[in-house]
C-alpha cells in the first residue's frame, strides 16, 4: 500500500493518481472499512477491509493534494509539490521524514489548514508515533510547512508571531458618493471615487452653484454634508 498526495495504490484494486479520483466514501463495517472510489471515468473501485488508519492516511492524502491543486493565493504556492507520504507499514517514521526539509525561505508560508495538520497528528498516534522525542523538532520562528508539521507531531503552538489585524475605522465602512476636496476658499471639488473623470466644482459663496448647472443637485448637498 502506497499513499502519498500524487498517488493512491492499494494493490491489487488500484494504482493511480488523484487527478483521476473525483471522490471518496468510507462505510463502517465492523471494525473495519469498506472504501469506495469513484474514478474520474465514472467507474467505481470498492476496496474492502480497510483500518481506521489507512483510511484517515487516504483523506488526509486526498486532502493534501486538493490543497496543492487549488491554491488560494500567490503565497499558498510556496508550498512544496509533495509535503507528505503517508505508508501504514513499518514504525511510520517517514510521515515526517518523507516531508520537505526544513526551508528558512518559507518561515513566513500561509498556515496549513488545521483540520489536515490534525489528521496528521492523529495518524501518527494511531500508527503508534508516541515518543515525540524521535521525532523531528520545528525550528523556532519558523513557519514553513515542514515546522509547522513537526509542531502537529509535539502538539505545540506556532511560535510565529500572528500578523497584526488591521484597525478599520467606522468611516472607511461607509459608502461614499463623492470624494470632496477643498480647493480655494469657499470652492469645492467633488469627485466621483468610481469614475475620477466625473468631477464637479462647487461654490458655497453667493451666488451659490455647482458646474453641474443644478441649484440644488447632491453635489452641493454633500459638500454642505461635509
Amino acid at each position: 500500500m502506497n499513499i502519498t498526495p500524487q498517488i493512491l495504490s492499494i494493490p491489487p484494486y488500484i494504482s493511480t493518481t488523484w487527478k483521476n479520483i473525483s471522490s471518496l466514501h468510507a462505510i463502517p463495517e465492523g471494525e473495519t472499512f469498506k472504501l469506495i472510489i469513484m474514478l474520474a471515468n465514472r467507474m467505481r473501485v470498492v476496496i474492502p477491509a480497510l483500518s481506521k488508519a489507512s483510511i484517515d492516511a487516504i483523506f488526509a492524502a486526498h486532502a493534501l493534494y486538493g490543497s496543492e491543486t487549488v491554491p488560494t493565493s500567490e503565497e499558498n504556492k510556496t508550498l512544496p509539490s509533495a509535503p507528505l507520504s503517508f505508508s501504514t507499514s513499518g514504525t511510520g517514521i517517514e510521515l515526517l521524514s518523507a516531508a520537505s526539509q526544513h526551508n528558512p525561505a518559507q518561515a513566513n508560508a500561509p498556515e496549513l489548514p488545521k483540520e489536515i495538520l490534525d489528521k496528521i497528528a492523529g495518524i501518527a498516534k494511531v500508527l503508534g508515533l508516541d515518543d515525540a522525542a524521535h521525532l523531528p523538532k520545528a525550528e523556532p520562528h519558523c513557519n514553513c510547512p515542514y515546522c509547522q508539521i513537526a509542531r502537529a507531531f509535539h502538539n505545540e503552538e506556532s511560535s510565529v508571531p500572528e500578523k497584526e489585524e488591521e484597525i478599520v475605522l467606522e468611516e472607511d465602512l461607509k459608502f461614499r458618493n463623492w470624494d470632496i476636496k477643498q480647493s480655494a476658499e469657499q470652492l469645492y471639488l467633488v469627485t466621483n471615487p468610481l469614475d475620477e473623470n466625473e468631477h464637479y466644482s462647487v461654490f458655497l459663496g453667493e451666488p451659490l452653484g455647482c458646474t453641474c448647472g443644478l441649484k440644488n443637485c447632491e453635489h452641493i448637498r454633500a459638500v454642505l454634508n461635509t
